[in-house]
């Protein structure tokens, strides 16, 4: 008993450590939200608005979401424009999509401006920035490399980089091509309607080509370039853009900017975007079923795992992430719970480590480098949930592995006494401090005589003499 609930204590506390590093994460959020609000200012009922929203990290379906709630608030409260302030590396096409259609579809102009100096405005970012009625960058920041980039990770380089010209027999080629001509498709109509650089737009999909802010406004892929908003605002005043009703003078002079407020969720999910989060959710998730498989009961690490498997699957969404390292971190998770039953005196959980430590590289280091997470931090994090998965799996072995104190096969082992004269019908024998009904195969047993357990038929035991030489820990002499 002392043994089991020492595992269940070692158990549990490894599971209020998964829980500690979640909440340690989301820490600032939790006191970002209990701050107290800043007194509202008095407006008079006839002052404009400047609904204004940051963007910022990878693209993914919390961002679109907090895009959506933008426009829906500035069109609820008749603003004079929506202001975006944008700084992605780029994210999901899918909620790139989304966000496309809700920023064309906006019945308030929507003003997006790649700031402050030092932000960058790539892939995704590219698209949202064409898509919106008017694009300004500020000085020091930089736009481009929008070429779509496969969830699965790339293959070898060689004849397959190639993207074909027609279609052929090779489905994946055929559906890089689909993937490219749509992109391509999507750049340029985005350009087109808002007459802006086109050729510029399409060599980003195609040679990933990068500019300054400078180039850009040069060569027309961009309006305005500004260092600050309000020299943005002050220079977008009475410029016409092109929205789906027809074209509009934006009307900015005097009118007051208003942040968007987010919501604790948003925070949230912003925080689980984060690709090195991700990794740590999706290894604290494997941890915390391999500590239910080899700690079976305890139901609390199962469960945290559980649920911290789901959010970095969640996570890694908005990743190139390469499966190939998701598949190696399962397969040395395997390695780690087979050491407990095979004895190969610790080359599986060898194996187990190299594993985990190979998949969590191969992760991190596929697709754009600006969705990853750092080679050191790969290395030493995945080393030391390997090293963690190592001691529990130890552990794991030793108790499944140690002297049976309890049950049928401690019996097994036993040595008791005979209370009455045990014949092949009848009988009753002390052992473990227990009284048992007990029968033999063969000849009687007198009282007083030591035995030995050979089998159980239901709650009776079948017993033969005791050789002399044999002892127990109990030998019934409490009797």
């Amino acid at each position: 008993m002392k043994h089991d609930l020492a595992i269940r204590m070692r158990a549990s506390f490894y599971g209020f450590a998964i829980i500690g590093l979640i909440l340690l994460i989301l820490l600032p959020t939790l006191l970002r939200g209990q701050e107290p609000e800043a007194p509202a200012t008095e407006s008079t009922p006839t002052q404009r608005i400047i609904h204004r929203v940051e963007i910022k990290g990878n693209i993914s379906p919390a961002t679109f979401e907090n895009l959506a709630d933008a426009v829906e608030q500035a069109e609820a409260e008749n603003a004079v424009a929506l202001l975006v302030v944008l700084d992605t590396p780029g994210g999901l096409m899918t909620s790139m999509d989304e966000m496309i259609r809700s920023i064309l579809s906006s019945r308030v102009p929507v003003i997006t401006y790649v700031g402050p100096p030092g932000a960058s405005c790539g892939s995704a970012g590219v698209y949202i920035l064409y898509a919106s009625h008017l694009a300004a960058m500020a000085a020091a920041t930089n736009i481009g490399s929008a070429t779509p980039v496969s969830m699965g990770g790339g293959g070898a380089p060689g004849e397959d980089d190639r993207i074909p010209e027609t279609a052929g027999a090779d489905d994946a080629l055929n559906m890089k091509r689909k993937l490219f001509n749509h992109a391509i498709a999507q750049m340029r109509s985005l350009a087109e309607f808002h007459n802006r650089n086109a050729e510029f737009g399409v060599r980003t999909i195609t040679h990933a080509e990068n500019i300054t802010s400078t180039e850009a406004l040069r060569i027309g892929a961009i309006e305005l370039m500004a260092d600050s908003e309000a020299e943005l605002l002050k220079k977008a005043d009475g410029r016409r853009v092109h929205m789906a009703g027809g074209y509009v003078t934006l009307d900015l002079k005097d009118a007051r900017i208003q942040d968007q407020t987010t919501d604790f969720r948003y925070d949230i999910l912003s925080i689980l975007n984060h690709p090195f989060v991700a990794y740590l959710l999706l290894s604290g998730g494997l941890l915390g079923i391999m500590m239910e498989i080899t700690h079976p009961g305890n139901i609390f690490p199962g469960a945290i795992g559980a649920i911290c498997l789901i959010l970095g699957l969640y996570a890694m969404q908005t990743l190139p992430i390469d499966y190939t390292g998701v598949l190696l971190m399962g397969l040395g998770i395997v390695f780690f719970i087979l050491e407990l039953s095979i004895m190969s005196y610790g080359l599986l959980s060898i194996a187990g480590v190299i594993c985990f430590v190979l998949g969590s590289l191969m992760l991190v280091e596929s697709g754009d480098d600006f969705l990853g997470v750092s080679f050191a931090l790969a290395i030493t994090s995945s080393s030391l949930f390997s090293l963690l998965m190592a001691v529990l799996v130890y552990k794991g072995a030793q108790a499944h592995r140690a002297k049976k104190v309890s049950g049928y096969d401690k019996l097994l082992t036993e040595i008791g006494v005979a209370r009455k004269d045990i014949t092949p019908d009848s009988g009753t024998v002390f052992i473990h401090s227990e009284i048992w009904q007990a029968r033999t195969r063969q000849e009687t047993i007198p009282a007083g005589s030591r035995v030995r357990v050979l089998d159980k038929d239901g709650l009776t035991l079948i017993v033969d003499f005791a050789p002399a030489n044999e002892e127990s820990g109990n030998t019934g002499s409490e009797y």
